[in-house]
Parts: C-alpha cells; sequence; structure tokens
C-alpha cells in the first residue's frame, strides 16, 4: 500500500510540473520513465509458434540532487513495471535504487544498482530490454544489492568505479568486499574504451574480464565487446559487435553475439550461443519513437534456430 501511494504520489507530481521536473535554488528533481510495447511473433525450433504482447521492462522513477554542505547529495529509486501481463503484487519490481554524495573527490553512492562491468556495456548493446538484449548470451549483467561504489572524477579522459558487495553474513562470506567489481573508462573525441573485472560477484570463485570500445564518427557508431569468465576452472566467452547508422528521424541497426558463456555455467538468465538482430527506429516525436526489429537466435548445445520480429512504440516521460 505505502509502494502504491508513493507511485501515486510520484504521477501527481509529474501532472503539477509541465516538464517533469522541479527545481528549487539548490534541489533538483525528476519524476521519469519510460514505456516500451511490442507485439511480437516468435517462432521456436520445437515448433512452438506465437503473437506476444511484451512490455519489455517499462519503468518509472524519481531521481534528483541537492546541496550537501560543500557536497552534492543525489538519489534514485527506479521501478519496472509491467504492463501488459502481470497485475497486482507482480506488477512492480525494483530496479536501481540508491543514494550517494559527490564533490571533486568524485562520488559515492550505495544502495541497489547496476555493477561497473554492466554499465561498461554503454550503447553497445543497441537491442537492450528485447529479445536481442546481451544479457540473454552473456553473464555479468549484474544489478547488485547491497552495494558499495566510489568512481572517480574524470582525469585526462580517464575514469574509475569500484564497487564494493559485502557477503552479509552468508555462510564464510560476510566482509565489506566479499565481491566486488572494477571498471576503467578512457575517452577522448568519439572514442570510448574500457575494462571491467568482476570477481566473486555471480558466486564464489567466479571472475569475469569484459573489454570494450565505442567509436562515434558523424553518423555512425561501432561497439566492441568481449568477455571471458572462468568458474573455478570452467570457462565460457563471447564477443559482440553493433553497428549503428542515424539519417534524421530513422536510425538503422545491426548487432551480432557469439558466446559460449553458457557453459562456465553462471547465470540463469543465458539461454542463446548466437544472436542476429536487426532494427529500425523511427522517431514521431522529441519523446516518441516507433521501430521493428528482427533477431534470429541459435539455443544451447543443440543450436536450435530461434526467431523473434517486432513492431513497438517507445514512449518516455
Amino acid at each position: 500500500m505505502k509502494l502504491r501511494n508513493f507511485a501515486l504520489s510520484s504521477i501527481a507530481l509529474a501532472c503539477m510540473a509541465t516538464t517533469g521536473t522541479v527545481a528549487a535554488e539548490d534541489e533538483w528533481v525528476d519524476v521519469y520513465g519510460k514505456i516500451m510495447l511490442t507485439l511480437d511473433k516468435v517462432d521456436e525450433d520445437n515448433g512452438d509458434d506465437q503473437w506476444e504482447v511484451n512490455s519489455n521492462a517499462s519503468r518509472f522513477g524519481v531521481k534528483g540532487k541537492g546541496a550537501a554542505g560543500n557536497l552534492e547529495a543525489f538519489y534514485q529509486l527506479e521501478w519496472e513495471v509491467d504492463i501488459a501481463d502481470e497485475s497486482k503484487e507482480k506488477n512492480i519490481k525494483s530496479r536501481n535504487q540508491f543514494v550517494g554524495v559527490r564533490g571533486g573527490f568524485g562520488e559515492i553512492l550505495g544502495g541497489r544498482s547496476d555493477t561497473p562491468t554492466k554499465k561498461l556495456q554503454k550503447k553497445i548493446d543497441l537491442f537492450g530490454d528485447l529479445q536481442g538484449d546481451i544479457k540473454h548470451t552473456f553473464n555479468a549483467e549484474v544489478r547488485a544489492s547491497n552495494i558499495v561504489q566510489y568512481s572517480t572524477p574524470k582525469m585526462g579522459g580517464f575514469k574509475a568505479k569500484l564497487a564494493l558487495l559485502p557477503g552479509e553474513d552468508t555462510g564464510s562470506n560476510d566482509g565489506l568486499a566479499d565481491a566486488t567489481s572494477i571498471a576503467l573508462e578512457y575517452k577522448t573525441g568519439g572514442l570510448n574504451l574500457g575494462l571491467s573485472m568482476d570477481s566473486d560477484v555471480e558466486g564464489e570463485n567466479v571472475d569475469t574480464t569484459r573489454i570494450m570500445a565505442q567509436y562515434k564518427m558523424d553518423a555512425w557508431q561501432f561497439g566492441l565487446m568481449y568477455q571471458d569468465t572462468d568458474n573455478n576452472g570452467t570457462d565460457g566467452d563471447g564477443i559482440m559487435a553493433s553497428v549503428k547508422y542515424s539519417s534524421g528521424d530513422n536510425a538503422f541497426k545491426l548487432q551480432v553475439i557469439d558466446s559460449d558463456a553458457w557453459e562456465a555455467g553462471v547465470s540463469s538468465k543465458i539461454k542463446y550461443t548466437s544472436q542476429t538482430s536487426i532494427g529500425w527506429d523511427h522517431k514521431l516525436g522529441k519523446k516518441t519513437t516507433f521501430f521493428t526489429y528482427l533477431t534470429l537466435s541459435e539455443e544451447g548445445a543443440n543450436e536450435d534456430e530461434d526467431s523473434i520480429f517486432g513492431i513497438g512504440l517507445v514512449q518516455k516521460f
């Protein structure tokens, strides 16, 4: 009931503010969201063919910042909402929710947040929240609870993040840094390079290394990511490449993934060994986009072939 009242209050606040943002002299609050609904034709190799209406991690939230002495405090509270299938208590799920402070030293936050390794994907994944999302072929896509994270200020194009995940008395793991996620980025012009390492984030003795490169040149965006995971001596790796071309209100996208990360046996979300996705986005307005896409997938050791074709609408607020 409290969550429902809070959500209703947030919506009311958004209606009161014509821009969705409330600003005072030292404070800034934004009520925001994204609805991404698709009509999908799913064809599976086992013969299951069906039409589906999917919500694709539609979400709403509140974020803001304000003066805290000589520092700046910031916060975010975000929830996923399923506008297509689920109702009642299953309709709302928590996403990133944290509070922190920032200043000349960098920033510190605590709560629930995507790990530095997950954040390192940047916008290389062109089909996030859809069937072509890399979470279906790669592990390390973790939104961690009980996280404490420090981010350095930018130093000559470099920036680093260190996240500590306490075990909180789970067996023998009860220290401050039972699991760690570290990322280093370098950005100059249209080039963005990154390296990250997760240790024990997805289980004891599970180590993941991720390397990414992104380059933007005029209307083109290129992305490349490589990842390797070692789970107690069992190895799995994968590579992803993507390209996006924008022209006016249109964007054309291609993404290819090949991965055997499932062999490491880390994440239950991994379903596919390879995926090829193509898509077209067309902006109908500043916050409204129509899109269509096709994803072809090979599943598991048997390489069963699945496909999904969809049309959708994104509405942001």
